[in-house]
């Protein structure tokens, strides 16, 4: 690994493809033409899809089209900076230095900060480090210098796993280790040649979705004595 440490097993996995690319291309071009037709059969029939979120399932099903479909897995692009301490690289320029180091990109279709891609490790981390050495990140602030009682104690590695042995730097371990890639984040025209689609569509009004699920703690007031609840509040 790029710190030493020991490495966290994870799964069961599905490594598989997530779509069948050639349905969502028959979605999306049914999508689309109904689009260009207003939503009517060119025969003036009834609309062939009448669908008030056609814009925003186009654009999903678009981001999926573009998926690496042999890449089962993605890296979120601030979680990765977040570990050497370093603000986010622009997405474009995270591409591009892939893409011109000889590997293939993707984004993925429910994470608008994932990359997918079929560069080695140590590749994905070079690039990273190489944007370090252009743009050095901020010393990360000790836990233990604000707050009063020391405040709550931040969780770090140790070369024996977490909470054994000897504390380790991960940001400084990571940064130390030699680039063996050539970086080159000048963005390509290849990444600009793109289809026009909503992706990653923002939801149409304030509190959409489905509600927490219900934790029974009303139930608990109602079969509780009489003025518990106050009691505990109190």
């Amino acid at each position: 690994g790029e710190t030493g440490a020991p490495y966290r097993m994870a799964g069961p996995l599905w490594t598989g493809p997530l779509h069948d690319p050639d349905a969502v291309g028959r979605a999306i071009a049914c999508l689309e033409a109904a689009r260009e037709n207003g939503g009517v059969g060119p025969s003036g029939a009834s609309p062939l899809h009448p669908l008030h979120t056609a814009n925003t399932l186009h654009g999903l099903l678009v981001s999926a089209s573009e998926e690496l479909n042999d890449v089962p897995l993605y890296y979120q692009l601030p979680s990765l900076c977040s570990q050497v301490n370093s603000s986010t690289i622009p997405k474009d320029a995270f591409w591009a230095a892939l893409v011109n180091a000889g590997y293939r990109v993707s984004g993925y279709h429910k994470d608008p900060t994932a990359v997918k891609t079929d560069a080695p490790n140590h590749v994905v981390w070079d690039v990273v480090r190489a944007w370090c050495k252009e743009h050095p990140p901020h010393k990360r602030k000790d836990p233990k210098k604000h707050g009063k009682g020391g405040g709550k104690q931040e969780r770090r590695e140790t070369q024996d796993g977490p909470g054994r042995g000897p504390a380790v730097d991960v940001a400084a371990r990571i940064l130390s280790n030699e680039v063996r890639t050539e970086v080159d984040f000048t963005v390509p025209e290849s990444l600009g040649r793109r289809k026009k689609a909503t992706r990653y569509a923002m939801n149409p009004e304030a509190n959409w979705g489905p509600k927490k699920a219900a934790s029974g703690r009303n139930k608990r007031k109602a079969d509780g004595p009489p003025g518990a609840e106050d009691k505990k509040s109190k």
